[in-house]
């Protein structure tokens, strides 16, 4: 019995600090890593200022191309998100070993423990969430640079009247054409990826669920146990639906969605 409990104790150490460790890796991981190959991006308020300069090169040549300067920054986004899918895909795992540990655990433990599990699970499901948007970033990278894109240069202004004089006019330039695409394809892999994760949170929340239904009367440590993890499940199938909701409403207005990511 000691054995079983200093071996678990290890384990939720080891798990911890892998999970720490990883967090800290989501946070300075992508910067570190690109750094050598894309030092120009390293300040967050230069890729404003270069961002509104390509976008106004983008609408002036007329192809649905990006140029070279916008490329670049386009395929340093995707490799900054890339790097972070793969961090937050390690970070669930992690946690969702750390919070089935604390699960176990907190069957004979006491309430803190139950706390820390369900602590840990929300963290868990917090960083499905962090690699859905990731993923999002990744199909679609410029339209996860335009938030950036500021009023407070000349050339973010004159990018951002740009767009929504050409969603608002009808504009058929390639340009733009090839940004509303990116929106489509933006949402569609957010509609993909929500729908997976609700297939399969909404299935365990089930389980869950009647699991608790079924539990001895007596047991109150399963029932806890089975009771918290539903409600959790639950919440995170709401957010995600809701999730899935706005994306399809952005594939049925991409031009509406654009202009809401250029915070117009």
């Amino acid at each position: 019995m000691s054995t079983s409990v200093n071996r678990s104790r290890w384990s939720i150490v080891a798990l911890s600090c892998a999970g720490a460790a990883l967090v800290a890796a989501f946070v300075l991981g992508p910067a570190a890593l690109l750094r050598g190959r894309y030092p120009q991006f390293q300040d967050q308020s230069v890729i404003s200022v270069l961002l509104g300069r390509g976008l106004v090169d983008y609408w002036g040549s007329g192809v649905r191309t990006y140029p070279p300067g916008l490329a670049k920054m386009v395929d340093y986004w995707f490799e900054w998100h890339a790097i972070k899918i793969v961090i937050s895909v390690l970070l669930t795992a992690v946690l969702g070993l750390l919070a089935a540990t604390l699960w176990r655990r907190s069957l004979t433990a006491g309430v803190g423990c139950v706390v820390a599990a369900a602590t840990t699970t929300v963290l868990s499901l917090f960083s499905v969430f962090v690699a859905v948007l990731n993923i999002q970033s990744t199909v679609a990278p410029v339209v996860a640079l335009l938030p950036m894109l500021s009023a407070d240069n000349a050339d973010g202004q004159t990018a951002q009247s740009l767009i929504e004089n050409g969603v608002q006019s009808g504009d058929s330039r390639p340009p733009l054409l090839e940004l509303l695409t990116q929106v489509e394809h933006y949402n569609w892999a957010a509609i993909v990826a929500t729908a997976v994760v609700i297939a399969v949170v909404a299935t365990g929340t089930v389980i869950a669920f009647r699991r608790y239904r079924s539990s001895d009367m007596i047991n109150g440590a399963h029932r806890r146990m089975f009771v918290a993890l539903g409600s959790l499940g639950a919440v995170m199938t709401i957010a995600m639906a809701l999730l899935f909701v706005a994306a399809v409403v952005a594939v049925v207005d991409p031009g509406e969605a654009l202009l809401g990511v250029v915070g117009l």
